[in-house]
């Protein structure tokens, strides 16, 4: 791209390319992120790839998966952004299946696992609007609760209080075969 912001129509030929490579499965994490919202989802994507539009002198070299995962966290990041002034955003609950027990490959347990893992995301795509984010930037995001708080502009105490309620009330409801708080077997 040059100094007037305008790429050049080989990068353009090589993004709609991207676009075409990638778009679906971006606008699917985007829903995820955006509560089933299709609108809001189509709006992720569109400022992920303005971004990368933007970006695009450092995004063309790399492999295909790179720029994938380059535009997920794009619109994550988009979308967390848009935090501080509304909570619509979800994601899978990453930190949740690490915390769930062990399940051995290729027993019938990997499949009751899965449901509970879906079920687990379910509930917290119902938490109320206060709670859901929360939920989201710590166990998908990975973030700590004084970032947490610092993106949505509330006292950390208020985050690890949120978390811990979240966590009770996920564990009360999955029964035994939720997951499990941190440390215990």
């Amino acid at each position: 791209m040059g100094g007037d912001d305008q790429i050049t129509p080989d990068d353009a030929d090589e993004l709609a390319d991207c676009f075409a490579a990638c778009a679906r499965e971006i606008f699917g994490h985007a829903c995820a992120l955006a509560r089933g919202d299709r609108e809001q989802a189509g709006d992720l994507v569109q400022a992920a790839f303005q971004a990368a539009a933007r970006a695009w002198p450092g995004l063309a070299p790399l492999a295909d998966e790179q720029r994938r995962g380059w535009l997920r966290t794009t619109v994550e990041n988009i979308a967390v952004s848009g935090l501080h002034g509304q909570a619509a955003v979800r994601d899978r609950p990453a930190q949740i299946e690490v915390r769930s027990p062990a399940v051995p490959a290729g027993s019938g347990a990997v499949a009751f696992t899965e449901i509970t893992l879906q079920r687990c995301w379910q509930l917290i795509g119902e938490l109320p609007e206060r709670q859901h984010p929360i939920a989201l930037m710590c166990w998908q995001l990975g973030m700590k609760e004084a970032e947490i708080a610092a993106v949505l502009g509330i006292a950390e105490k208020s985050v690890s209080e949120t978390l811990d309620r979240v966590g009770r009330k996920l564990i009360a409801l999955l029964g035994p075969d939720g997951p499990r708080e941190a440390g215990a077997s």
